[in-house]
């Protein structure tokens, strides 16, 4: 995430990137009925009209269970991952993209139109979180960095032209739910000051997607950092995240930094390149990516997405 968390929920826009780091899901058929899902995560083994979609599977069990009555038989899901399982990166969004786009591939032989998977793959992580703006899905399933409505949901703007970025992990992260819901409850006790937040993140989110036009990345780094002023006024911006946010800052090599993402840990982004190290928190070397969800046929069927 660019841009634009939270406010995206409340009829803003949001920017959002698709990183280098990809996700792959591969499936091959099986003689049997049953359906067997392998990922670092753990293993799992069900029958096909009776999909387990329990902690650590709910977005792909979900998947699975919603196409069940359409896959040709039984299956091996395979789930591997470029990045470390605990490092967010939008990792439920890609993996749920990736695993509709598979079983979609296997069961008609065609690869999925991108806009229709874009609401299937939001429909489903609204139904298994209670709420979510889909951003991530968007850059998942486009590439490139995108200017995205969540009412739609729709891709407003695609840009192909990628600034340099930075992402600093805090260590831990709390769950985009439970951030959302704490946001809300704050929002609900003063609406019209959250409008005004909202608002100036809508302006940020605005001038950045400007910047990326012109590939201007010192305007760019100059919204971001409007950015992360709205992100502290909502609350999200706990001491080990300003502490990474003020060191970015201070790094020659970095033009803004804000949280990327809901808050209260995870990743703090930051457009251009350290010069220097933070020390005590983990970089991690990624890139921003024009390249979406692909699928690969042969023998079996493979959705991979970054």
């Amino acid at each position: 995430m660019i841009s634009g968390e939270h406010a995206v929920l409340h009829r803003r826009h949001a920017l959002a990137g698709a990183v280098d780091q990809r996700i792959r899901v591969t499936l091959r058929p099986r003689g049997d009925d049953d359906i067997r899902i392998v990922s670092a995560l753990g293993e799992r083994r069900m029958p096909r009209m009776h999909v387990d979609s329990r902690p650590p599977f709910r977005f792909v069990g979900t998947a699975i269970e919603r196409a069940a009555d359409r896959l040709p038989g039984g299956m091996d899901m395979v789930i591997e991952s470029d990045f470390p399982a605990d490092v967010g990166l939008g990792s439920s969004a890609a993996v749920t993209v990736a695993a509709l786009s598979a079983m979609e591939t296997w069961v008609s032989g065609v690869t999925p139109e991108r806009e229709a998977l874009l609401d299937r793959a939001v429909s489903l992580i609204r139904d298994v979180q209670g709420r979510g703006s889909g951003a991530d899905v968007a850059a998942a399933v486009y590439g490139g960095v995108v200017l995205y409505l969540a009412s739609s949901p729709r891709v407003v703007e695609r840009f192909t032209e990628l600034p340099p970025i930075t992402l600093v992990y805090a260590g831990y992260k709390t769950p985009t739910p439970e951030v959302v819901g704490m946001v809300e409850k704050r929002r609900q006790s003063d609406p019209a000051a959250f409008e005004r937040i909202f608002d100036e993140m809508e302006a940020a989110t605005v001038t950045a997607a400007d910047a990326m036009r012109r590939g201007d990345w010192p305007a760019l780094g100059e919204a971001v950092a409007i950015g992360q002023k709205a992100m502290v006024d909502m609350g999200v911006c706990d001491p080990t995240l300003a502490d990474i946010v003020t060191a970015m800052e201070a790094d020659a090599g970095i033009l803004g930094a804000k949280i990327s993402g809901s808050g209260l840990g995870d990743c703090v982004l930051g457009i251009g390149r350290l010069e220097g190290g933070i020390e005590g928190y983990r970089s991690i070397p990624v890139a921003l990516s024009s390249e979406g969800v692909r699928s690969e046929t042969a023998p079996g069927v493979g959705s991979e997405n970054g």
